[in-house]
């Protein structure tokens, strides 16, 4: 080493830019020629789809005929051989016996095979108009799983919900939606009240 140092303390600077700049290339093309080759990643074949629809809209009505909930999506498809409905910019309505229903709308969303289970990808936004008491409520997040059967969802992505006077943020949520709402969140929870005067 002390050799290498000697002889480029002999050298002018420009010659050792120089002579650095060679072992730097040297070094480089031996490393695309002798070093581990990476292979490009498999692009997965899509599905075979077995129907299609634009503009989709399904009611699904209680014992009483009113209506329980509602799904509208831009476009459905559903693959054949995986049993698996892709839809894009779906909105859940979740109905309550009293009050204002529940609207949950996502960029895209995944019903897989017979579970129950939606999930929801992108972007989630769930929003109340004002109840008896005039409060509204909105909740914002990402990558939900809703249950519409059971009126249930959940998270592990940050979430904020907003209903005025109250703020609250933190990551990861359980939700039960009704006429009211029952919900949790699991971790780094903030929390502000605005007092009205």
């Amino acid at each position: 080493m002390k050799a290498i140092t000697k002889k480029l303390g002999a050298l002018s600077s420009i010659s050792r830019y120089l002579l650095m700049g060679l072992l730097t290339l040297a070094s480089w093309w031996a490393a695309e020629r002798f070093g581990p080759q990476i292979e490009p990643g498999k692009k997965l074949e899509p599905g075979k789809v077995d129907y299609y629809s634009k503009g989709l809209r399904r009611t699904v009505l209680d014992e009483l005929g009113k209506p329980k909930e509602m799904l509208y999506a831009e476009e459905l498809m559903h693959y054949e051989g995986e049993n698996r409905t892709e839809l894009t910019k779906p909105v859940f309505t979740l109905y309550t016996k009293e009050g204002p229903p529940w609207v949950i709308e996502s960029e895209t969303a995944t019903l897989p095979g017979e579970g129950d289970d939606i999930l929801l990808h992108g972007e989630v936004l769930v929003q109340r108009d004002a109840n008896k008491n005039g409060r509204t409520m909105r909740i914002e997040t990402t990558n939900a799983r809703v249950q519409p059967e059971n009126n249930y969802a959940e998270t592990d992505e940050d979430i904020r919900v907003i209903s005025p006077p109250d703020y609250m943020s933190g990551t990861g949520a359980k939700m039960k939606f009704g006429d009211g709402i029952q919900y949790s969140v699991l971790a780094n929870v903030r929390r502000k009240h605005e007092i009205q005067q």
